[in-house]
């Protein structure tokens, strides 16, 4: 993965961003008052000023004058004035037009004190015309006069404090674009990781998530690219099973087809033998085989009839029927069988109708392996129970025996083929199904789902 495309690097891109651009805007924005110009520190004026108006006690007016010059041209953006003790203003360089000529002593204390300068009041106000004045007595004497220093506010440290709206105003709205940016990136990736998520939880056709469309090829790009590829394994994994289920369902047909010929033959010769037989020994040992071959028939009619039902090409003709009639008939035909095992036939079956939504000919399949387990595997208990019964507020057809139940070890046991021919017929119907099962015999109930 290309670094420029991280997440994390567009992050730390983003902060280090913020971390340049915020302490650069107010710099830009006052780079004028640090680099074009010169800008006075009002303490350090007013304490030169003072110690230079203590240090000219006693004075010859000349010599005022000119060390005011001197200091002038030290500070050439400043006027420069002082009022002698006469009263008379003397003007270091052009004279100020708002300046009076003549100064009496209460016009001189009045202005010193008004140029006062107070740094909270001209926070509050910020008057970019405001003056900053400094004034000092001569030698610390009113007598001997005032000296005057004056100076533009923007032209101090002073100003180079205040906040400007329009700057606050811009920050601010950077500081908003930045909070901004920052939710859309956090967004995006939430966006994104939810509709990864939706992705995992929403299934196709085949109970296989669909694959996502990678858009970026960061972290979360990565991820959809591992979920795509984990997608791609079920599907194949999921097409490679459908092959292997179809090759073993076509082996068992193939299978099932080539054992019948065998024993086609094998009845036709046992049928030729037992036409002409020679002892009684031979007809037995013969009826025996023809038994053997019955039940292989059996088996191999329900290994064929379970792989069609698995690969769901058996078909079904569903309709309403009556399921009282279709059990009547059922044991009509096994009735001579439960005779010649001396069977106890207990049948309760009431002469309504009830009507099931099934397919007969699977019903009645149903009904033949259900029994035929009974003369198999539930003999030795001589009883059969077929009854109508009333379970879960509607009516069920019970098929009963006393035998040993599932557990008991049969010489007749199979692989459990004919049950599980019946559970896939059960549900196809849409019909259920439970088995109640002990040492004393077996229940089974079929009916409708509720």
């Amino acid at each position: 993965m290309n670094i420029i495309q991280s997440l994390m690097t567009r992050y730390l891109f983003l902060i280090l961003f913020a971390l340049v651009l915020f302490p650069l805007i107010p710099a830009i924005y006052y780079s004028h008052l640090l680099f074009n110009q010169v800008l006075y520190d009002p303490e350090e004026i007013e304490d030169i000023w003072k110690r230079e108006a203590a240090q000219l006690d006693g004075q010859e007016e000349e010599v005022i004058h000119h060390h005011l010059q001197s200091i002038k041209n030290k500070y050439p953006k400043a006027e420069i004035f002082w009022i002698n003790g006469s009263g008379e203003s003397r003007f270091i360089g052009n004279r100020s037009a708002d300046m009076p000529e003549n100064w009496t002593f209460t016009d001189s204390l009045v202005f010193m004190e008004e140029s006062k300068f107070h740094v909270d009041t001209y926070l509050q106000n910020k008057d970019p015309q405001k003056i900053y004045t400094i004034t000092a007595l001569i030698g610390n004497d009113p007598r001997q006069g005032v000296m005057v220093f004056q100076v533009p506010i923007t032209d101090t440290n002073l100003g180079s404090i205040t906040l400007d709206l329009p700057f606050v105003i811009f920050f601010i709205s950077i500081c908003g674009a930045f909070l901004l940016i920052s939710w859309f990136f956090f967004f995006n990736i939430r966006k994104r990781l939810v509709k990864l998520q939706f992705a995992m939880s929403e299934t196709g056709n085949e109970g296989i998530p669909d694959e996502v469309v990678i858009r970026k090829m960061d972290e979360i790009g990565r991820l959809e690219g591992a979920f795509n590829k984990m997608i791609n394994q079920l599907k194949c994994s999921r097409e490679r099973e459908k092959k292997e289920e179809n090759l073993r369902k076509q082996l068992i047909a193939n299978i099932s087809h080539d054992l019948r010929t065998p024993l086609t033959v094998m009845r036709q010769h046992v049928y030729s033998v037992k036409k002409y037989p020679k002892s009684s020994t031979e007809i037995e040992s013969l009826q025996i085989v023809e038994n053997k071959l019955d039940d292989m028939d059996k088996m191999i009619n329900n290994l064929l009839s379970y792989t069609l039902l698995s690969a769901g090409k058996h078909p079904i003709d569903m309709r309403d029927t009556d399921i009282l009639d279709e059990v009547r008939k059922v044991i009509a035909e096994w009735y001579p069988i439960f005779e010649e095992y001396k069977f106890e036939i207990d049948i309760d079956l009431p002469e309504k109708s009830l009507i099931w939504k099934v397919d007969p000919i699977w019903f009645k399949s149903i009904l033949d392996n259900l029994i035929q387990n009974v003369t198999r595997h539930a003999r030795s208990g001589r009883y059969i129970g077929i009854q109508a019964v009333e379970r879960f507020g509607s009516t069920s057809i019970v098929i009963k025996d006393k035998g040993g139940g599932f557990g008991q070890e049969s010489e007749n046991k199979g692989a459990g083929i004919g049950l599980s021919i019946v559970s896939l017929m059960m549900t196809e119907m849409n019909l259920d199904w439970e088995i109640s099962t002990s040492s004393d015999g077996t229940s089974i109930y079929l009916g409708m789902k509720t």
